[in-house]
């Protein structure tokens, strides 16, 4: 009778160890399969954080509409798998998003846990852009302008028009020729990262060659990026321009011959891929911060 009852002891005994041992493998298993769609979800979150900041931050500085920039985080928020957002900004260029969803666990009900929230925060930034690709060599002197509104800029070399002016620049200080100007503007790649804050030759003698307005003709009505300058100095062969910043440009006109020179068209607002922290001229680019 005593090894019987004995057996049945360490019967009973293995039945609880297993028992634990089934909690403590469920609770594994549990930890690895939620814990890793867990993860799974917070990266989800952040990936809709930054994308809605990203756009709230575009919206914050194109439209100046708070009811704009709701519309976009929302957008890019929901778009993202966020169930619930919420957002806040500082100053004109500056937001922050939060974003959460909550989501169903697989085992880790068996142990309470029905359901887990993944939350994500981020922070964007748009400013003006202080280097820039593809820009082409004709520079406006910056003036208080009005976007979307058309302009006519007349050449400074001929020292006379009633508009604004502008002037053909020399990107790389060699040749100075109508050649490598029209080049520039036939290939903007080519261009390379051009910075603010630095002095720029001008090409001086330009006239209309046929390369020159082959390639002019190929930029009409289309949004170009053209360089800004707020000082000038020297005369002729030796006048330099300091750049200022850069500007998105719809390109309406130009005229080459006679005793007038001009371009033609308007400023307007366009999102580029850059470096920022250079001054608002309607080209910018959108950054996040550090969360």
């Amino acid at each position: 009778m005593e090894g019987r009852r004995s057996i049945r002891e360490e019967r009973g005994q293995t039945l609880v160890l297993f028992a634990l041992a089934l909690i403590a493998v469920i609770g594994i298993i549990a930890l690895a399969v939620d814990g890793g769609y867990a993860y799974v979800q917070r990266r989800r979150m952040q990936y809709a954080a930054d994308a809605a900041a990203l756009a709230g931050a575009r919206a914050m500085l194109t439209t100046h509409s708070l009811r704009e920039v709701d519309r976009a985080v929302r957008r890019y928020a929901r778009r993202n798998g966020a169930s619930t957002y919420s957002w806040s900004h500082r100053g004109t260029s500056r937001i922050q998003v939060q974003v959460s969803t909550t989501f169903p666990t697989f085992f880790a009900s068996v142990v309470g846990l029905s359901s887990m929230t993944a939350r994500a925060r981020s922070e964007a930034e748009a400013s003006g852009v202080s280097a820039v690709r593809n820009a082409l060599p004709i520079g406006i002197r910056v003036f208080p302008f009005r976007f979307n509104q058309t302009y006519t800029f007349y050449r400074r070399h001929h020292g006379f028009g009633p508009g604004p002016e502008f002037d053909w620049l020399d990107w790389n200080g060699g040749s100075r020729s109508v050649h490598e100007l029209a080049y520039y503007i036939c290939n903007p790649r080519r261009s390379g990262l051009q910075r603010i804050h630095r002095w720029v030759w001008n090409v001086p003698g330009v006239y209309p060659s046929a390369y020159l307005r082959y390639c002019l003709n190929r930029r009409l009505g289309q949004v170009i990026i053209v360089p800004l300058y707020n000082m000038t100095t020297g005369h002729g062969v030796m006048t330099r321009h300091y750049i200022i910043g850069f500007a998105a440009f719809y390109f309406e006109g130009y005229r080459l011959w006679g005793p007038i020179s001009y371009i033609r068209g308007r400023f307007i607002r366009r999102v580029v891929s850059g470096t920022g922290g250079g001054p608002d001229y309607g080209l910018i680019t959108v950054r996040l911060g550090e969360n």
